[in-house]
């Protein structure tokens, strides 16, 4: 039809030109009005990769797939983003497939090799290496994957050298400045991470990720100013997703309890994006630091945004304001009876009331609702043990601590409860899931250290101390347990990394 063609040119101009969104609805017009059509969906996976967004750009390209089987092309976007996204199976029948349409194809044997160093299959990989450089000694992917190979086979020195002499031949890549970064992270030279992180960043294609790496590393280090510098930088992106933000907010959680001069706190209050201002107001909040909170939501609040209403309940609440915030509360529920927030200010009210049943029921929403708010389920805890259910309070502490292992400031409200009951051995290793779920963080494994020098015994300190030495000197974000694992040229190689793909056995500490 005449109308898709159009739609889908102008996409066509649109992604030439930067503008992804628009591009994006274009497209999806497009494909409205005609859906069989491979090339119409080829463009909207194109557009999802430069969004980075590879589950919907794998799920495109699937489409293209379905109209196309045998497009070599679509069958190698689906071969490399199913091996980025963990869809291994589709990738390597897509990689199979190629190879039998294109025989000897390069980037389908890349693929085939990444899947079996993930496997642990390394002569299978070392095939791959050698049947893609018998096409060309020089190739990225095939170096890439043969330093690979070496870092997590335990020869890091001769991975790097491979990497610097294909550098010196071909020129600094996005794939080999990772790998390279990568190889210094496994060697823990920190130094040397940050000029291939600077180099990254600098790439038109730099993504988040590697400037969120780059913050973390700066205050790492000692470098409080720069790192600093560089969250407010990234804050006031107006790409930057709510994931990402709140990673910074966790990296502040672990390196800087002040991160923002007043000069700052101004400016997102003013002219912050919606997602930096509710996030940062959370922030502020959980830390005790309810002014701040209060000056960065104040414009939001004037707008009669719901969710501002309900942080700001929650602020005046924490100052004492307990009438205020009720107020506040009661008429946001009136319009919006699910708000998480005002639940909770709500609950605490019935909890004063002594209507426990009342407190637990609105508790019980936003743990239901909001499983990512630590705050939901110290609402529920609240009102569970006034009501006197002191095993049900214990379960809604453990379920939460299942969902958000790394959150220290659930794990604080949770020993004040253990603290309270007498339960110093939970307290111990509480404090150890912790650590174990954060192995970088220095700070999770210092109060880890704290609680077996109070409550523990020589072993516990020894893991502790062990656990620790290793933190100081980890030099990565860490994902939350049950993060996919990266995959491809721009995985990671790690300690645990190399334990999991050579069939160690993957200490605790």
């Amino acid at each position: 039809m005449q109308k898709a063609s159009e739609f889908a040119t102008v996409a066509e101009q649109q992604f030439a030109g930067g503008d992804l969104e628009a591009a994006r609805l274009s497209i999806q017009k497009a494909i409205a009005t005609r859906d069989d059509v491979a090339a119409y969906y080829i463009l909207l996976g194109q557009i999802e990769v430069q969004s980075q967004k590879p589950v919907s750009a794998f799920n495109a390209f699937s489409l293209a797939l379905d109209l196309e089987a045998d497009n070599v092309q679509i069958l190698q976007s689906i071969a490399d983003l199913g091996l980025q996204t963990g869809r291994v199976k589709e990738a390597e029948e897509a990689a199979d497939r190629i190879l039998i349409l294109a025989p000897g194809s390069p980037n389908a044997l890349l693929v085939k090799g990444f899947i079996a160093i993930d496997e642990g299959r390394f002569d299978v990989a070392r095939k791959a290496v050698e049947d893609i450089l018998s096409f060309n000694a020089q190739d990225e992917g095939g170096i890439i994957l043969s330093a690979r190979i070496d870092a997590l086979q335990g020869k890091p020195q001769e991975a790097l050298a491979k990497i610097d002499a294909i550098i010196g031949l071909i020129g600094e890549t996005s794939a080999l400045n990772a790998t390279r970064l990568e190889i210094y992270r496994l060697l823990r030279q920190p130094a040397r991470m940050l000029e291939s992180l600077s180099a990254l960043i600098q790439k038109a294609d730099a993504n988040n990720e590697y400037q969120l790496d780059y913050l973390n590393l700066l205050y790492k280090v000692g470098k409080q100013d720069e790192a600093r510098n560089a969250a407010v930088t990234l804050l006031r992106d107006p790409k930057l997703n709510r994931d990402q933000t709140v990673k910074i907010i966790d990296i502040w959680n672990e390196y800087d309890a002040d991160p923002l001069t007043a000069a700052q706190i101004s400016y997102f209050a003013k002219d912050g994006t919606r997602t930096a201002q509710i996030l940062l107001t959370r922030h502020f909040l959980n830390t005790g630091r309810t002014d701040i909170a209060a000056r960065i939501i104040a414009k939001l609040e004037k707008g009669q945004s719901p969710e501002a209403l309900g942080l700001m309940a929650q602020i005046r609440l924490a100052e004492g304001a307990s009438r205020t915030a009720y107020g506040i509360a009661d008429r946001i529920l009136e319009v919006d009876p699910r708000n998480e927030d005002a639940l909770i200010v709500r609950s605490a009210k019935y909890i004063k009331e002594k209507r426990f049943d009342k407190a637990i029921a609105d508790a019980s929403i936003v743990t239901s609702d909001a499983p990512q708010n630590p705050n939901g389920y110290v609402a529920l805890v609240n009102a569970l043990a006034a009501k006197g259910s002191k095993i049900r309070a214990r379960q809604v502490f453990e379920q939460g601590m299942e969902f958000l292992p790394q959150s220290r400031l659930l794990a604080m409200h949770y020993k004040e409860l253990l603290l309270r009951w007498g339960d110093k051995p939970r307290i111990v290793s509480l404090d150890k899931e912790v650590a174990l779920a954060s192995p970088s963080s220095t700070k999770s494994w210092t109060i880890f250290s704290e609680s077996c020098s109070r409550f523990g015994d020589g072993l516990c300190a020894k893991a502790a101390e062990q656990g620790l030495a290793n933190a100081k000197n980890s030099y990565l974000v860490d994902d939350p347990p049950g993060t996919p694992r990266r995959r491809g040229l721009f995985a990671r190689i790690t300690p645990e990394k190399i334990c999991a793909t050579t069939g160690g056995i993957c200490t605790e500490s």
